[in-house]
């Protein structure tokens, strides 16, 4: 029945998907079909039931709250589809070659300070990286669930509304502090490579493999690719940049947090692809 509905509202090359799970809106559930055109969304069709199309009213308020949910985890999609999971290897791969960072003796009193920055940026990476590991398995424990029941109920909003803020916090404060080390970075790198020929061979050996670990190639490029996804972190939020670090990540905890509890989707550019009449 549905199919014979969708008929008239599927155009020439478009594939139709059905959403796997149905929106309550006012206590009336709504299934969401979503038209695609060389893999971009090209139309959206809200049905009240198999043989029943919603309203254009009831289609506006049922995909507000399908923006409301994705609005959630924007920002995980991009950053997996950037980074996929190459972070999680990152920290581990930093766990295993940090040690060496420990050695105040080895680096001299003024190169000291950088290393001493790297480190502690190092530390706030692993620990959130560990936090968002964990989020982004109950994210996906929650998708699965709602995918199983067939909708998303009230109590699986609040989810998404909490997991969407502990994911947003810990990714923000380990953005800051990769970005505010970046330079660091490279001047370790640059040390290295002009003082390894003076290093105890173990001290070089040691060394060697965590310059590895954050070069360009390895856990820099994706360091880089996180940093680039910070304007996605702060978009409509105001932070002052010009804070401390541990300052700045407390203004985007309680900015974050109000922007999400009280989010209000723009519908401009998606009511254009509503079909319903």
């Amino acid at each position: 029945m549905a199919g014979k509905m969708l008929k008239p509202q599927k155009k020439l090359l478009e594939q139709d998907h059905v959403l796997p799970y149905k929106i309550d809106v006012e206590g009336y559930l709504f299934q969401v079909v979503i038209f695609t055109k060389l893999g971009k969304i090209s139309g959206i069709t809200v049905l009240r039931s198999e043989d029943e199309l919603a309203s254009k009213e009831e289609a506006l308020a049922v995909v507000q709250k399908l923006q409301k949910y994705n609005f959630y985890f924007e920002y995980l999609t991009k950053r997996t589809s950037i980074v996929k999971e190459r972070d999680s290897t990152v920290a581990e791969r930093i766990e295993q070659a940090q040690l060496i960072l420990n050695n105040n003796i080895l680096f001299g009193e003024k190169l000291q300070p950088e290393i001493d920055q790297l480190s502690l940026a190092l530390e706030v990476y692993k620990q959130q990286q560990h936090k968002m590991d964990i989020y982004q398995e109950d994210i996906a424990l929650l998708n699965e669930k709602i995918k199983e029941q067939g909708l998303i109920k009230e109590e699986d909003w609040k989810s998404a509304e909490d997991l969407s803020i502990a994911f947003m916090i810990a990714a923000y404060a380990q953005t800051i502090y990769l970005e505010a080390t970046r330079d660091n970075r490279v001047t370790l790198a640059k040390w290295f490579h002009q003082n390894q020929k003076q290093l105890p061979a173990e001290e070089r050996k040691a060394l060697a493999k965590m310059v590895n670990v954050l070069s360009d190639t390895n856990g820099g490029l994706v360091f880089d690719q996180i940093i680039s996804l910070l304007p996605l972190l702060e978009d409509g939020l105001l932070i002052d940049k010009t804070n401390p670090l541990p300052k700045r990540a407390q203004e985007f905890n309680m900015e974050y947090e109000a922007h999400c509890r009280f989010y209000k989707p723009n519908t401009n550019k998606i009511s254009d692809l509503i079909r319903n009449e």
